[in-house]
């Protein structure tokens, strides 16, 4: 991870704490509040008067709900170790969460699943993706591909309800984590190709966003259930999106049980 907005990573844990607020848009006096602390403590730390206790840091990555690399790095700044790993997939402690998004991928065939990284790319898919993905998406970037396919002329709107989904996705992510460097430049590259595109027309009668797959002369719509594991500690884990398509009509739920 980089910087929050140009800020060096050796800057000091106060520097670091009051452009967080600014971030988040919290006075001192309401995160010395929430956090269980005088005003005047919180106001001595910024300034770097006196030193922050370990607690003390922890409690205020919680009240502003920072990401775990950002979370990491406020630690740092304090001269605390990090908190949260960062552990390959590969670690003999990942075997039972990839155990466990092995079955549920199985579990959901004949409908298409997918489990993806913070940035799109995908990690693991089911049998069930050959059939609206022509091929085996592992490795392939879907915001890419949203970018790509959404702009083809025989693809017409299939794939902009989901390219516009995963503008909001992103921008939500990056609120939340601002010193990422990489997700301003696929929200850029979003941004530019549905500048010109009209947003999707949904029925007042949808209850969620349907994305539409032309697949010949056939319309596969789908609706999205997304998944995580929750209050995990380590950060790929934390970021990890389980994407699970369902059929939204009968004749769509036939296409993918024929396959």
């Amino acid at each position: 991870m980089g910087s929050i907005s140009g800020v060096p990573d050796e800057e000091s844990f106060g520097e670091r704490l009051r452009l967080w607020r600014k971030i988040r848009h919290v006075s001192q006096a309401e995160l010395a509040e929430r956090v269980g602390v005088s005003t005047r403590v919180l106001s001595m730390v910024e300034a770097g008067r006196a030193e922050p206790e370990r607690e003390l840091v922890l409690r205020v990555t919680d009240v502003l709900d920072l990401g775990l690399p950002d979370r990491n790095q406020l630690l740092r700044a304090a001269g605390f170790a990090p908190a949260y790993p960062d552990v390959t997939v590969h670690d003999p402690r990942w075997a039972p969460f990839t155990g466990a998004m092995d079955r549920l991928l199985r579990a959901h065939e004949p409908f298409p699943a997918l489990v993806l990284d913070a940035y799109g790319t995908v990690i693991a898919a089911n049998q069930g993706c050959a059939a609206l993905f022509g091929r085996d998406p592992v490795g392939s970037n879907m915001i890419e591909r949203y970018i790509v396919e959404s702009t083809a002329p025989e693809t017409e709107s299939d794939w902009l309800e989901v390219a516009w989904a995963a503008r909001a996705r992103l921008r939500t992510q990056l609120a939340r984590s601002p010193s990422d460097e990489r997700l301003p430049g696929l929200i850029g590259r979003l941004d530019a190709m549905l500048a010109g595109l009209p947003a999707p027309h949904r029925d007042p009668g949808d209850l969620v966003a349907c994305s539409t797959f032309r697949r010949g002369a056939r319309l596969i719509r789908t609706g999205l259930l997304a998944a995580h594991f929750d209050a995990a500690h380590d950060i790929t884990l934390e970021e990890l999106r389980i994407e699970l398509f369902y059929p939204l009509d009968a004749d769509s739920e036939e296409f993918f049980r024929t396959r």
